[in-house]
């Protein structure tokens, strides 16, 4: 029976027989307002315990059972509890349930746009009403709230996945896909239409996030087949795109056709997807397209059972796709967990591929290391057979011409002292040449220090060859270059002092060794024969009388680079003049 907004109590007249569940649109098209129900049974005497069971009421609604209200929705006017998928359980008794005639009285409240009307109404004993209440619990509620749950994690997790991978465009649309399913299928749980004022907002909204679903879908299934469509693409945007702009601005009055309409441009257009999806499928036989196939084709049934109920068919007003929907969210689950797996099992023999050519890199590594060592070996050990030899030229080669020159001098009044003294001066040197093969300790020393030895004992050789030495040292006594250094050093003015013994004709030798502000210079000047203009060496520098082209002159050039210094010969007067110049900091 209907009746205004307002009314608190039915009407006496004009009651009609219906058969539950009922939509009263089919006897009073475009109604909005209310609508009572009356049920009347017979209970036996004395009175027991009933359970009566409401499977749902669209869309709010107050019960009452003799008079007494045992039921009532919070808002039964617009904007009206959305109730419609709540089911409703009591348990009733004397002296609310009476022997004899009782009477339930059910008023809805509901809008002609949205299927209103009255479910099924059950009434038994209370065990077997509750048994019945906690199917109907489980069904539309307990089970939408576990798919919702899926549904926004696998969201969440696939959205976390796609902006770490951006290349898999499959995984961004498909996290989309989730949220729109989301708000959609919160529609199955929602009991106001908050935050929308009315409930005509509430459903706008609602088929706008369908129509979104829907094109996610579609986009989700051609980038995870691998395709794209840029022409169909675009237009099925557009289309969508004007189909929520058409629910927007659309007369109320039209608000129902418009809904169907675009339920079914976008239903459509999900099917047609499902179709493409298990083509591709066919033709391609991968295995996880497979596996969303399969979990796609549960979801096709129940969406077609949503879509008959949807437009009056069937009736029932229960939907499952909201159930179903996590069907196809596992199976993205499994695919992920499938590409992971196959992922994880890539890196792991990437990994055993690397260690492997690791372990051939270090064997071969190894290899040349010893190869290389083996070389080292042989040059350290030639380098100081080198060095040996220049160190018995430089140095004992010198005190031999020395001590020859002297012989030759004085062969017959050379006094026995002076014999001996030349001899003890070999020794000197020769325990010189092996103490120095041996010695590594940098820095114990100044060079004035190191130096002191070799320049008592080639003064001494000048002054037995009538030869006039003047040494001038500057900043030597602070100067710490390291025993080898040093040697190389000493091996070069050695050398120079005994050529000059051995070839100058001097009779005046100047030694300078400076070191100022980290430069060092070694300075030799002799007053003896001078140069030969007509010869020249690789340098392009003439080469002087006192230094023929020996080994001498080779040593002392060699270790001056070495040292990372320069030497030079040239003529400055009457002097012959030999200079080494280096950086000691």
């Amino acid at each position: 029976m209907r009746s205004d907004w307002q009314a608190t109590q039915p009407p006496n007249a004009g009651w009609v027989p219906v058969t539950l569940p009922d939509v009263w649109t089919s006897r009073w098209p475009r109604f909005d307002g209310v609508v009572w129900y009356r049920l009347t049974w017979q209970e036996p005497s004395p009175v027991k315990a009933r359970g009566l069971m409401l499977e749902y009421l669209n869309m709010a609604g107050a019960v009452y059972l003799n008079g007494s209200l045992i039921s009532r929705d919070d808002s039964l006017v617009e904007p009206l509890s959305r109730a419609w998928n709540t089911p409703r359980h009591w348990v009733v008794d004397a002296p609310t349930l009476r022997a004899g005639s009782n009477v339930l009285l059910v008023r809805v409240s509901g809008l002609a746009a949205y299927s209103p009307g009255l479910g099924p109404v059950l009434r038994g004993s209370p065990d077997a009403i509750r048994s019945a209440y906690d199917r109907a619990r489980w069904l539309r509620h307990d089970l939408q709230l576990f798919s919702l749950a899926i549904t926004v994690t696998l969201g969440v997790v696939v959205l976390t996945l796609w902006l770490y991978r951006r290349q898999e465009t499959s995984y961004g649309w498909f996290s989309l896909m989730s949220f729109a399913w989301w708000l959609y299928a919160i529609n199955q749980i929602a009991t106001r239409p908050w935050p929308f004022a009315t409930n005509d907002g509430w459903q706008l909204f609602v088929s706008i996030a369908f129509l979104f679903y829907c094109a996610c879908f579609t986009m989700f299934v051609l980038r995870f087949c691998g395709r794209r469509m840029p022409r169909i693409e675009a237009t099925m945007w557009i289309t969508f795109g004007v189909g929520a702009a058409t629910l927007i601005v659309a007369p109320r009055t039209y608000t129902e056709t418009l809904r169907a309409i675009w339920a079914v441009v976008p239903g459509m257009t999900w099917l047609a997807t499902c179709v493409l999806l298990f083509v591709l499928t066919w033709r391609e036989r991968q295995t996880e397209q497979r596996i969303v196939s399969l979990c796609a084709l549960v979801f096709v049934a129940a969406g077609l059972h949503d879509f008959l109920v949807f437009f009056g068919i069937l009736s029932s007003n229960v939907y499952y796709t909201a159930q179903t929907s996590q069907i196809l969210m596992i199976g993205m689950a499994v695919v992920l967990a499938r590409r992971f797996a196959n992922n994880a099992r890539r890196i792991s023999e990437f990994n055993d591929e690397l260690q492997q050519a690791i372990d051939d890199a270090r064997g071969e590594l190894s290899s040349t290391l010893n190869r290389q060592h083996e070389l080292q070996v042989a040059n350290v050990r030639l380098a100081e057979r080198l060095n040996l030899a220049h160190d018995l030229h430089d140095g004992l080669g010198g005190t031999l011409v020395s001590g020859i020159a002297a012989i030759e001098h004085a062969p017959h009044t050379l006094p026995p002292e002076r014999f001996l003294a030349l001899l003890k001066e070999l020794r000197d040197e020769l325990r010189f040449v092996v103490d120095s093969a041996t010695v590594h300790q940098a820095g114990e020393q100044t060079l004035a220090e190191q130096i002191a030895s070799l320049r008592h004992r080639m003064t001494a050789r000048f002054e037995i060859q009538m030869i006039e030495c003047e040494w001038r040292v500057e900043g030597i006594e602070r100067c710490e270059m390291g025993a080898a250094r040093s040697l190389e050093v000493q091996r070069i003015l050695q050398e120079a002092l005994t050529n000059v013994l051995k070839h100058s004709k001097a009779s005046c030798v100047r030694v300078e060794l400076r070191d100022v502000d980290g430069e060092f210079t070694l300075r030799v000047e002799d007053n003896g024969v001078g140069f030969d203009t007509g010869r020249f060496d690789d340098a392009g520098e003439a080469v002087p009388r006192t230094m023929h082209e020996g080994a001498g002159l080779h040593s002392m050039k060699r270790r001056a680079q070495k040292l990372g210094g320069t030497m030079t010969i040239s003529r400055n007067g009457p002097y012959t003049v030999l200079c080494v110049r280096m950086r000691t900091a």
